[in-house]
């Protein structure tokens, strides 16, 4: 067996995304486990004595996860595992409050931070794995080859034919497994007319996208739709932060909430700002500074803003995880359509 040092290690390119999947949907569960509890009263599954804590769903997710992953080489597969993942994640660690105490104490307040801090870990581990060097020559053709590996005859989607070619590019023209790949790729047949319903639906978000996009005036409506939103999620955060803070409830704990709301907005709305600031450039980079901004809203304001109102925090999450949906389908149309290059200035690095 060959001995494997960390320098041999190969970056997978849809990781940064995969991260992103399995983190969102943590979330999602998270906040919206604690939701339904409010809501129906706190349930409990069991009789005579037992109680079936969702932590062991959270596990059962986890495990759901694993066997997608070692089972299935698709792309799409890897995705879902990830969504999987995020949701059995965040099952699992919403009962963190009854391991932390004596008294087994699902209510215990604090519970939230130790959650926030331990998904603030995890994602900066899982990033460090990532890097943010750009992938090398054979990473390029390894993750090119692996995707291909689900197209083993056909046939192929458009998007997928070119996803894999900029790979390729990325690779070394003078491999011989390089030219091989390309002409492997370049003889898969074309995927048929025929589509699934969400595979039509898709189609034609893309084709609204690009006809809007196309528009003189797109830009300038986007630039004005980022910002009023930015202003509104501030707003919002602040209204519920005195809301908190008016209640007659204040304690360090909720203080601290409040200076977190307020703080991760406000670096949120930043982060959008830089983006705005990119847009005349390149869209695509534009799009990455706002799903930066769209992620810490995500991971870090909604989780705080739950603190002080559930209905708050989970009305914020739905708008900002289609926020985020959006983005990220944005960015691949980009992609798509080979306009991920600033128009007028040179390339900046990938983020």
């Amino acid at each position: 067996m060959t001995k494997l040092g960390l320098g041999r290690l190969t970056r997978n390119t849809d990781a940064p995304w995969l991260i992103e999947s399995f983190f969102v949907a943590a979330v999602a569960s998270f906040l919206g486990i604690r939701w339904f509890l409010a809501l129906t009263g706190y349930p409990q599954l069991g009789a005579n004595g037992l109680h079936i804590a969702h932590m062991l769903w959270g596990g059962l997710l986890l495990i759901v996860a694993v066997l997608l992953l070692v089972a299935f080489l698709d792309r799409t597969v890897g995705y879902l595992a990830a969504v999987v993942a995020g949701l059995g994640f965040g099952t699992f660690i919403d009962e963190i409050g009854k391991f932390v105490t004596a008294d087994n104490d699902y209510f215990y307040r604090p519970a939230v931070a130790l959650v926030y801090a331990a998904f603030v870990i995890v994602f900066l581990v899982a990033r460090a794995f990532v890097g943010q060097r750009q992938i090398t020559q054979r990473e390029a053709i390894a993750n090119a080859l692996h995707q291909l590996a689900a197209f083993a005859n056909g046939p192929i989607e458009p998007d997928d034919r070119a996803r894999i070619s900029r790979l390729l590019a990325l690779a070394d023209p003078k491999a011989e497994r390089t030219r091989l790949a390309r002409e492997y790729l370049a003889d898969l047949p074309s995927t048929a007319e025929r589509r699934s319903i969400i595979e039509n639906a898709r189609e034609r978000l893309a084709q609204g996208y690009e006809t809007i996009m196309e528009s003189p005036w797109a830009d300038r409506a986007l630039t004005i739709g980022v910002v009023g939103y930015a202003v509104l999620a501030v707003m919002g955060v602040g209204l519920v932060a005195i809301a908190a803070r008016g209640s007659g409830s204040a304690t360090d704990a909720s203080t601290g909430s409040v200076v977190i709301q307020l703080g991760s907005t406000i670096a949120g709305a930043a982060l959008i700002a830089r983006g705005v600031i990119s847009l005349p450039t390149s869209r695509t980079v534009a799009y990455r500074w706002f799903l930066r901004g769209t992620l810490v809203w995500i991971l870090i304001t909604q989780v705080f803003v739950f603190y002080s109102s559930q209905l708050a925090g989970l009305g914020g999450l739905v708008i900002d995880l289609v926020a985020y949906g959006s983005l990220r389908f944005a960015i691949i149309r980009e992609m798509v359509a080979g306009r991920d290059q600033p128009r007028t200035v040179p390339a900046e690095a990938h983020p």
